[in-house]
């Protein structure tokens, strides 16, 4: 059957009605032609329509099927007024997002021809989205666009062009629908370690209160929070290696008080004399700052190597007894292994090692002590293999502080890249555990306020020894260096009443004993002038042990002088050739031990010593005296020097270099 003409009409009717009715319920404009941009959105003219609709179908209804005409009027008034004012509320607020629309979303759209030109403007309208806020821009694609021909990054140079700064954007070309969303870069924060820190400020107190037992605070870091680290479990032995003026005293100054604040014991090893003196008379605290007497330090590291020993037995015996802590601090270590090497050079005896054993007590302690809280903090200025010993100890140090250092250094005791440039400020230490590096500035006080505060600490936490099984060594008398002794060389042409003016004309020393030293000098030139007129009495002098009858023995001291004239001459004080050296340079005569010890193995003159129970050699100091004829105490007779000078010292002087002191 043939189509009529008015059956096209119908369709076509039909067809119009149905394209209108999608239209009026979707919110879309109901002629093809566009809307204008910044108007209302599409669901609030769907909303606005599908009221007007029902208004319209009440209203017929009413008025006639009802025949409420009065009512019907006085309603429709009524929500005319109420849709005027919200219509002019909506145009009101819709002014900034028209506005907003007009001048950077539409003008995007039209920029956006040249990177989508498969596109009509409609379509690149509707792929914009941007909100007020330009919290994020994100953009339709088209399908198969993969941003070809640099349209990519002309995308991203348009959007940043647009909308100012930098954007980082996120394509999805994989899954449909495909867009790119642009997001502002965030700006990174940058923080800044501050440069002075105070120990005493309320933040780090803060941060110290909060630590556990065995929990210390190093510094503050770039947020200006408290570094805390556990000086347990596997870092429990420290190093530093910081370059002179790094700030190490300062930082030793700090632990020490805390650790006070955890009722710990603490060993101070301490060649410099500086760093943590002011210490002293804390409870607690042993401190070991003589260099003249190195035997103290390496007594005090053997006695903790001990009390690891003791700890572990009493642990074995009961698994759950918790000991109180005992730190071990060994200031300047470069410079304590270095004369330590040289005191064991001097004082071992034959058979010794050659290797200086005191590492050995400190490679006890670092394997042994973590269990039984035995801990070390080693503080030194270069941490190489050398500077440990040799013992491979450099590696047990977990915990690394490294400040004012150098490319090699790193290399050698982190060996990572790239290199961190070191800060050269007082304080500034970069803290190395595992793959972390954070950088701290060290809290600082004077080192009085440390001390009063350690003190108060006692006072208030209180302190126990229970958990030591021994005690620390005592110390000795400070030495007094070799420049500040009345000394008199070996072999001068110097008229000993010369001499005696030169030390009486030597201004005497706050807190030292320099009047005393001329009192036992003169006594100590009495006893040897002494001794050498018995050597020269005797019928034979080929008898080498002849001075040891003659003189009674000469101890270290003063003390030990006045206490030698009651001792019998029969029974002298029997020293190994390293004491008599070293009893020799307390009084300014600088023998050394180790030519002594050669002229025993070459010289068949040389004294005879008593062989002892444990197999060592011991000899008299009157002996030693008599052979290197050190009787000076006589008034030489005229013309004795120009003799002396012209041909050498007298028969039976052996020449000896003159030496460091001991």
């Amino acid at each position: 059957m043939a189509r009529t003409e008015l059956d096209r009409q119908i369709e076509e009717g039909v067809e119009t009605a149905a394209t209108f009715v999608g239209r009026f319920l979707s919110g879309a404009p109901l002629t093809d032609q566009p809307r204008a941009p910044g108007g209302l959105p599409r669901w609030q003219h769907v909303v606005l329509r599908l009221v007007l609709l029902g208004w319209a179908g009440w209203a017929a209804w009413s008025w006639w099927r009802l025949g409420e005409h009065e009512r019907v009027i006085w309603w429709s008034a009524a929500a005319a007024v109420v849709l005027g004012l919200v219509i002019g509320v909506l145009h009101v607020r819709g002014r900034a997002r028209r506005r907003h629309m007009q001048t950077l979303v539409v003008p995007l759209s039209l920029a956006l021809k040249e990177v989508m030109p498969a596109w009509d403007d409609a379509q690149r309208l509707a792929a914009v989205t941007i909100p007020l806020d330009r919290s994020f821009v994100k953009i339709a694609l088209p399908d198969g666009w993969h941003g070809q021909d640099g349209h990519k990054e002309m995308l991203r140079e348009l959007v940043h062009a647009r909308l100012g700064g930098q954007w980082s954007g996120e394509w999805n070309l994989k899954r449909h629908p495909f867009y790119v969303l642009f997001q502002p870069q965030k700006k990174k924060v940058t923080y800044e370690i501050p440069d002075r820190v105070d120990f005493f400020a309320p933040e780090v107190q803060q941060a110290i209160g909060q630590c556990r037992p065995g929990q210390l605070i190093l510094g503050l870091d770039e947020r200006s929070e408290g570094l805390m680290k556990e000086m347990t479990g596997e870092s429990a032995m420290w190093g530093l290696s910081v370059g002179s003026g790094g700030g190490k005293s300062s930082f030793l100054q700090m632990i020490i008080t805390q650790l006070v604040a955890q009722r710990a014991t603490v060993i101070g090893i301490d060649v410099k004399m500086a760093s943590i003196n002011c210490f002293e008379g804390v409870e607690g605290i042993h401190l070991y700052n003589d260099p003249g007497n190195i035997g103290d330090m390496r007594a005090a590291i053997s006695w903790a190597a001990r009390e690891v020993e003791a700890r572990n037995y009493v642990k074995q015996q009961n698994p759950s007894k918790d000991f109180d802590r005992l730190t071990l601090i060994l200031e300047e270590g470069n410079e304590f292994g270095d004369a330590s090497k040289e005191w064991w050079n001097e004082n071992k005896e034959k058979g010794d090692p050659a290797s200086d054993p005191i590492w050995g007590d400190i490679a006890s302690i670092m394997r042994m002590g973590r269990h039984v809280n035995v801990t070390i903090i080693g503080v030194f200025q270069d941490l190489r293999e050398s500077a440990v010993g040799n013992r491979g100890l450099r590696n047990m140090f977990r915990l690394l502080m490294l400040g004012n250092f150098n490319a090699n250094q790193w290399k050698m005791i982190v060996n990572t890249s790239p290199v961190p440039e070191s800060v050269d400020k007082a304080g500034r230490m970069l803290v190395i555990e595992g793959n972390r590096r954070v950088w701290i500035q060290v809290p600082y006080a004077e080192p009085d306020a440390f001390r009063d505060h350690c003190i108060k600490l006692r006072a208030e936490r209180g302190y126990s020894t229970e958990d030591l099984y021994g005690s620390p060594p005592v110390r000795s008398p400070q030495r007094l260096p070799s420049l500040l002794q009345v000394s008199r060389p070996l072999f001068t042409k110097q008229a000993p009443q010369d001499v005696q003016e030169t030390a009486d004309a030597r201004p005497a020393l706050e807190g030292d004993s320099a009047g005393q030293d001329r009192n036992a000098q003169e006594r100590f030139d009495e006893r040897f002038t002494a001794a050498e007129e018995a050597r020269c009495s005797e019928p034979s002098s080929d008898a080498a042990g002849a001075g040891d009858e003659a003189a009674p023995a000469v101890g270290g001291g003063p003390a030990e002088w006045e206490e030698a004239s009651t001792v019998p001459e029969t029974s002298p004080e029997l020293l190994t050739l390293a004491e008599i050296s070293r009893r020799f340079a307390d009084r300014g005569v600088q023998v050394n031990a180790n030519t002594m010890r050669t002229h025993k193995l070459r010289r068949a003159d040389f004294p005879v010593g008593a062989m002892q129970d444990d197999g060592k050699e011991r000899f008299t100091m009157a002996a030693i005296a008599a052979y290197y004829n050190l009787g000076w105490g006589e008034e030489p007779e005229e013309g004795s020097a120009q003799e002396s000078s012209e041909e050498g010292p007298p028969e039976g002087h052996v020449p000896l270099k003159e030496t460091r002191g001991q």
